[in-house]
C-alpha cells in the first residue's frame, strides 16, 4: 500500500477529488491504513447522489478519495460518470502501478506489461530495466530495452541485440542458446523477429538463428542487393558485426559454417579471380584469389605492380587478411623477385664491378628470395597454396641468378693475383677504419658482430632500425667491406679485432693475430684489453639490467658483442632449412640489443659480421659438388664445404687456389682453395643448403651498419587531406576522396585512419578504415576514395549539419583518438533518396 499511498498523495497535490476503481476489491481492507493526511475516504455503496452532493455542495473545500469496488455500471448506469470524466479515475491494478513506478506514460504500455508478466514479476529484471527507461518510451522501445536486459547488453539497438545473439549462436551450444532461450521464455523472440523483418528485411515462416545466419551471409555474398532502407540497414550492421572486436571471431566462425553449407567453394570454382576482388565474406574467396595469383605469378602472366595493388587493397578490406597475410606478402615478394630474375643483367667486367653491382642492387635478389621462403614456410603449416610457386622460385633463383652469377664472378677470381679491391676496404682494416678514429677521440664504441649477417640481411636491419623513433642507421659503400678468405667464422672474427698480422695457425681452423690465439671470448677479450676493450656475448647483454650494462660501458671504451643465431642454425645439417626463420629472429635480437645499448649510453653502435653465406632451399644435386678426388695436397689442415686450408695444394679447374700472401694472411707455404662459383666440397655429416667459407659475393661482401641516436623524435606519419567536393549530402551515400600528402619512407610512416559521419556525437554512417601506405613519389598514386553509407539514425536528421571526422589508433591500445581534419556537410535528402542503394 505504500506505493499506492504515494501515488494518491501526488494526485491530491493537483486535484481535490480522486475516484478509485477496484473491481476485484483487492484493497478494501487496506483503506483504513492509507496514510492520506487531510483526505476524506468515502465508499460508493448505492449512495452516489449523497456523495456527489457532499463533495460538490456540502464540503466544496474538502479532499475526497471516492473508492468503488465491484463492477462499475456502464454509461448512464454510472451516476458518477460525469465526475469521473472530469476528475479522472485512479487504478491500482498491477500493470498500472508498475507503469507509473517505471515512469512510463506512452500508450500500449499496460498491454506489454500484461503480456510479459513473468518479466515484470522478477524484481531483479525490473531493477535492471528501470534505469534504462525514459518517460516517452513506447511499446517497441520498452520491448527493446527488456531484450537488452535479458541479453545483458548495454545497448538496446537491434544491431547490438543481434550481435549478442550471433556471438552466442557461433558458440555452437546446441540448437538454441541460453540468451535466445531467455528471449523466448519471456515471449520476446517474436518481437526480435518482427524487428529483423521490418528493419533488416529478413522474413521467414519459421524464423530461427540458424536460418537468419544463412540468410545474412547469403545476402552479404551478393553484396546486399536491393535499394530500400532494409538493404542499407543490414549492410551497415553486418559491417559493424564483422569488424567489431566483440563479434569478429564469431562472424568468422559463422562464415566458415555457411560457406560449407552452401558449398561456396564450388560456386566460385570457375569464376575469374578478378571478379572476386570486391568479395570478402568467406575465406574461400581469399583461397581462390591467392591460388589464382600464385599460378599467374609463377607463369609470369601478371605484372608485379598489379599483384602489389591487389595485396594493398585486400589488406584493409578483407575480414580474412590477417589469416592469409603470409600468403599475400609472399605473393607480392615473389612477383617482384621473378620480375627481377627475368630482367637482371649479370654481366661483370671486373672484380670491382662485380662487388659494386652486388652492393648496389643484386643483393636484393637474395633478400627477396629469403623473404619469400620465410613467408611460404610461415604459411606451410596451414596451407600448401604457394607450393607450386615455391618450386618455380627455387628453380629460377638457382638457374637465373645464383649459378650464372657464381660463374660470372668466378671468371674474375681465376685471374686474380691479390685479394683486394679499389671500391671496398678490406675486412682486416675494420678496427683501424671504424673503431680507432673514435677511440682516439675518447669516444665509447660498441661493435655487435652477428655471425653470418649477410649484406642483404643488414640492409633489412638498417631499414627496420630507421623505423625506430630517434634512431638512425647507415649502410653505405664506404663502410661495406671485402671479407677475408676463407670466409669462415674464426677467420672473419679475427679480422675484426685490432691487429697487424693475421693468419691460420695450421691447427684445424684456428686463427691467430699478432701471434696471439683469436678464438673464443677469453682470447678476444685479452686482445681488446690492449685498447681498453672487452668481449661479451649477446645473450649476456640481453639479460643484463640497465645499471649493470651502464657499468660495463663505463669501464670499457670498446665493447665487442658477439651474437650467433643465423650461423648456429644454418651451419647444422638438422636445422639449416630454418635459416630464413633464424634471420627473422636475428633482426629482432639486434634491434633489441641496439635499444639496450643506446639506452645505456653506448654512444656509437656498429653492427657487422664475420662473413656472409650462400643459401638455397633445394638440396644441391651431384653436379653442384666438386669431384670426390679433390682436394689434394701435401698437407691439409682443414676441409669444409667451401674452403680448404693446407700446403702444397693441387690445382684444379673446379677450385680457386691462393697463397697466403695473395689474400693477406701470414703463414709460410700456407695455401687456401675455394670452390669455383657455388660448388660444394664433399664432406659427410655437414649441411649443404647453408654454406660459407668461399669467395662468392654473398659470402665476402661484409656490411657495417652504423647506428646513432638523436635526442629528439625524428619519426612522422604521412599527412592526410580530405578532398571534399560539395557541401551537401543528398542521397543515402557519399564518396569522399582522400590524399596522402607524403610518400612512406623509413622515417615517414604509414597511417591507419577510421572515417565516419556524425551529427553532434551521433555516428550516422559506417566507419571504414583506410590505410595510407603508398611509397610512390608520384602524387597521382596517393589518392584513394571511400564510400560512406548513411545509417537509419540519419533518417530523422534531415537539414542538420553533418561532420566528417577522422580517428586514428592509440598506440599500444585498442582505442582511437580524434584527428584535427574535418569536413562539414548539410544533410539534404528527399524521400526518393531512400531508394538510392
Amino acid at each position: 500500500m505504500t506505493s499506492i499511498a504515494a501515488r494518491l498523495r501526488r494526485l491530491f497535490e493537483t486535484q481535490r477529488v480522486v475516484f478509485w476503481h477496484d473491481p476485484a476489491g483487492e484493497h478494501t481492507a487496506s483503506l483504513e491504513v492509507l496514510d492520506l493526511p487531510g483526505v476524506e475516504v468515502v465508499r460508493v455503496q448505492n449512495n452516489e447522489f449523497t456523495l456527489k452532493h457532499r463533495f460538490l455542495r456540502e464540503e466544496p473545500e474538502t479532499k475526497f478519495l471516492v473508492y468503488r469496488s465491484g463492477q462499475v455500471p456502464e454509461k448512464t448506469g454510472n451516476w458518477l460518470l460525469d465526475q469521473e470524466l472530469a476528475w479522472g479515475v485512479f487504478s491500482a491494478d498491477k500493470a498500472t502501478l508498475l507503469r507509473h513506478d517505471l515512469g512510463l506514460e506512452g500508450e500500449g504500455i499496460d498491454e506489454i506489461v500484461a503480456a510479459h508478466e513473468a518479466f515484470f514479476s522478477d524484481e531483479t529484471l525490473v531493477a535492471h530495466l528501470k534505469p534504462r527507461l525514459a518517460a516517452g518510451d513506447g511499446p517497441l522501445k520498452l520491448q527493446a530495452k527488456m531484450s537488452a536486459v535479458l541479453l545483458e547488453e548495454k545497448d538496446h539497438s537491434l544491431r547490438e541485440i543481434t550481435r549478442r545473439l550471433l556471438v552466442e549462436h557461433a558458440s555452437g551450444k546446441g540448437k538454441q542458446t541460453a540468451f535466445f532461450d531467455r528471449l523466448a521464455e519471456h515471449h520476446l523472440d517474436a518481437y526480435f523477429w518482427q524487428g529483423a523483418a521490418s528493419i533488416y528485411g529478413y522474413k521467414s515462416a519459421q524464423p530461427s538463428m540458424a536460418d537468419f545466419v544463412l540468410w545474412l551471409f547469403t545476402q552479404a555474398s551478393r553484396r546486399f542487393p536491393g535499394k530500400d532502407t532494409a538493404a542499407r540497414d543490414i549492410r551497415l550492421d553486418f559491417e559493424s558485426w564483422r569488424n567489431g572486436r566483440r563479434s569478429q571471431q564469431a562472424m568468422q566462425k559463422l562464415a566458415e559454417k555457411v560457406a560449407q553449407d552452401i558449398s561456396y567453394a564450388d560456386q566460385i570454382e570457375n569464376r575469374d579471380f578478378r571478379d572476386l576482388l570486391e568479395d570478402d565474406v568467406f575465406p574461400q574467396t581469399e583461397q581462390k584469389i591467392i591460388s589464382a595469383l600464385a599460378g599467374k605469378v609463377a607463369d609470369r602472366t601478371i605484372p608485379a605492380s598489379e599483384v602489389a595493388e591487389i595485396v594493398r587493397k585486400r589488406k584493409p578490406n578483407s575480414l580474412w587478411y590477417d589469416q592469409y597475410e603470409a600468403a599475400y606478402r609472399g605473393l607480392e615478394i615473389a612477383a617482384d623477385l621473378i620480375n627481377r630474375l627475368w630482367t637482371i643483367d649479370l654481366s661483370i667486367v671486373s672484380f670491382d664491378d662485380g662487388l659494386t653491382k652486388y652492393c648496389t642492387g643484386w643483393y636484393v635478389i637474395d633478400q627477396r628470395y629469403r623473404q619469400f621462403l620465410h613467408q611460404a614456410r610461415t604459411l606451410a603449416d596451414r596451407s600448401d597454396v604457394l607450393e607450386h610457386l615455391r618450386e618455380q622460385i627455387n628453380r629460377q633463383y638457382l638457374n637465373r641468378f645464383l649459378q650464372p652469377l657464381g660463374e660470372a664472378w668466378s671468371q674474375h677470381l681465376h685471374a686474380l693475383t691479390a685479394w683486394k679491391s679499389e671500391v671496398l676496404r678490406p675486412q682486416t682494416k675494420f678496427f683501424n677504419d671504424h673503431v680507432a678514429p673514435l677511440h682516439r677521440k675518447d669516444r665509447r664504441v660498441v661493435v655487435i658482430i652477428s655471425d653470418a649477417l649477410r649484406f642483404e640481411v643488414a640492409d633489412e636491419l638498417k631499414s627496420e632500425i630507421n623505423g625506430l623513433d630517434k634512431y638512425s642507421a647507415v649502410l653505405d659503400a664506404e663502410s661495406t667491406m671485402l671479407g677475408v678468405l676463407p670466409s669462415y667464422t674464426q677467420m672473419g672474427m679475427a679480422a675484426l679485432l685490432p691487429h697487424t698480422t693475421i693468419g691460420p695457425t695450421g691447427k684445424d681452423d684456428q686463427v691467430q693475430v699478432d701471434g696471439q690465439a683469436a678464438g673464443g671470448a677469453a682470447n678476444r677479450s685479452k686482445i681488446l684489453a690492449e685498447v681498453g676493450g672487452t668481449a661479451v656475448k649477446a645473450d649476456d647483454v640481453l639479460s643484463m639490467k640497465r645499471d649493470g650494462l651502464r657499468a660495463l660501458l663505463q669501464e670499457h671504451k670498446v665493447v665487442y658483442v658477439y651474437h650467433n643465431r643465423i650461423d648456429a642454425v644454418g651451419d647444422k645439417m638438422e636445422t639449416e632449412r630454418n635459416t630464413p626463420e633464424a634471420v627473422s629472429a636475428t633482426l629482432e635480437d639486434l634491434k633489441k640489443l641496439v635499444r639496450l645499448l643506446m639506452n645505456a649510453y653506448a654512444g656509437t653502435v656498429m653492427i657487422t659480421a664475420d662473413h656472409g653465406f650462400l643459401y638455397q632451399e633445394i638440396k644441391p644435386i651431384d653436379p653442384e659438388f666438386v669431384s670426390e678426388e679433390l682436394p689434394q695436397g701435401d698437407e691439409i689442415f682443414k676441409q669444409a664445404r667451401r674452403y680448404v686450408l693446407g700446403k702444397g695444394l693441387k690445382a684444379a679447374p673446379a677450385l680457386h687456389t691462393f697463397t697466403a700472401a695473395q689474400i693477406g694472411l701470414e703463414g709460410e707455404g700456407m695455401q687456401v682453395q675455394v670452390p669455383r662459383a657455388n660448388l660444394r666440397l664433399r664432406r659427410s655429416g655437414s649441411g649443404t643448403r647453408f654454406v660459407h667459407g668461399g669467395a662468392s659475393l654473398q659470402e665476402v661482401v661484409v656490411p657495417v651498419v652504423k647506428v646513432t641516436k638523436k635526442r629528439t623524435s625524428d619519426l612522422s606519419q604521412v599527412g592526410v587531406r580530405i578532398m571534399a567536393e560539395g557541401d551537401k549530402i543528398t542521397t543515402g551515400q557519399i564518396v569522399v576522396r582522400f590524399y596522402q600528402e607524403d610518400a612512406v619512407t623509413e622515417k615517414v610512416q604509414a597511417r591507419t585512419v577510421r572515417v565516419g559521419l556524425y551529427v553532434d556525437n551521433v555516428l550516422i554512417s559506417n566507419q571504414p578504415e583506410l590505410h595510407f601506405d603508398r611509397t610512390s613519389e608520384d602524387k597521382r598514386d596517393r589518392f584513394q576514395d571511400v564510400r560512406l553509407l548513411l545509417s537509419r539514425e540519419a533518417d530523422e536528421l534531415n537539414d542538420r549539419t553533418v561532420e566528417l571526422r577522422l580517428d586514428e589508433p592509440i598506440t599500444g591500445t585498442t582505442g582511437w583518438k580524434s584527428m584535427p581534419q574535418k569536413a562539414t556537410y548539410t544533410l539534404k535528402r528527399s524521400f526518393t533518396s531512400d531508394f538510392d542503394f
